[in-house]
């Protein structure tokens, strides 16, 4: 099965895992976005600069870790997705376009999506997709 993780998931997926997520990552298939390390580094930022959760040290090695897990996932980026497809569903349902590409992505891959992201689950569905929840996804990966 192939699991497209926006970075809703996969932010905590580096922040619980650490390393240890490489030996999860051999058992499912995990697809992200290039955006997806983008997206998670700047929730590490955001951690540490604005709500004061984390270190700065932290919030380096968890973008660093973000950085370095992702040469274990297959990583697309916008060249790989059609960017009609993008806007339409982003238009259509007056989400970002941030948000539709993940669903477009899980579309063209004919994938699960794995989100916490509220505008993800709720429209994902209209496009045929399942939507997996962080702690269900965590269930998955120790399976």
């Amino acid at each position: 099965m192939v699991y497209v993780v926006d970075s809703s998931v996969y932010a905590p997926l580096v922040a619980l895992y650490g390393r240890n997520l490489i030996k999860a990552m051999k058992r499912v298939k995990i697809v992200i976005l290039d955006l997806t390390v983008y997206e998670s580094c700047n929730a590490f930022w955001k951690e540490c600069k604005k709500l004061h959760r984390i270190s700065d040290e932290e919030a380096i090695k968890a973008c660093e870790a973000c950085k370095a897990l992702s040469k274990y996932v297959n990583v697309y980026k916008i060249i790989d997705l059609d960017v009609r497809d993008i806007i339409e569903i982003a238009i259509s349902n007056n989400i970002t376009f941030y948000d539709s590409s993940y669903i477009a992505l899980a579309q063209k891959l004919k994938a699960s999506i794995v989100s916490e992201d509220k505008d993800i689950i709720s429209i994902a569905p209209k496009y045929g997709l399942e939507v997996i929840r962080l702690h269900e996804f965590l269930r998955i990966l120790q399976a």
